[in-house]
């Protein structure tokens, strides 16, 4: 029997917490930049006697809920919007020339869990029941082209004026 030497068992129990620190150590969470993220509605506007598309000059474009400006004098042919990942409907003013009008979207949201240091992901699906409200409005129309928005490089509604 072979008698153990207290310097080699205090060398074991070293070498055994040593293994068991490193493999209880965890990955940085890191999310890493292009990685995926909540694809905003795409809109584009159309002119409604050519039903061309074209660019717009907007004022501003307001959202309502959280009362802030979400872009000030946009003059492009092609508008992203971030959509509200815990509600079924989000609601912007448009300012065109001074006039007002509100686009209400209505939207189903699914959620995907990407990892721990990306969080989720939200997808969503447009409810035809997307409307405008005006009263002396510009926007004469509104239609829905794709209603599942899972990128941003499709047009998902045209604004006639």
């Amino acid at each position: 029997m072979k008698n153990n030497n207290p310097s080699d068992i205090t060398r074991i129990i070293k070498i055994l917490l040593t293994f068991s620190i490193i493999l209880s150590c965890e990955k940085d969470d890191i999310c890493i930049e292009g990685s995926e993220n909540t694809n905003r509605v795409t809109i584009g506007f159309l002119k409604h006697d050519s039903k061309l598309p074209t660019g717009i000059n907007l004022v501003n474009i307001k959202s309502i809920d959280n009362d802030s400006i979400i872009h000030e004098e946009f003059s492009e042919d092609i508008l992203r919007l971030p959509l509200k990942v815990n509600s079924d409907k989000t609601q912007y003013l448009l300012n065109y020339q001074d006039i007002l009008d509100t686009l209400t979207i209505y939207h189903k949201p699914t959620h995907k869990f990407l990892n721990r240091s990306c969080g989720f992901k939200s997808n969503f699906l447009i409810n035809p029941n997307t409307k405008i409200i005006k009263e002396y409005g510009w926007i004469r129309e509104v239609s829905i082209i794709k209603d599942s928005i899972f990128n941003e490089q499709q047009t998902n509604i045209y604004i006639h004026y």
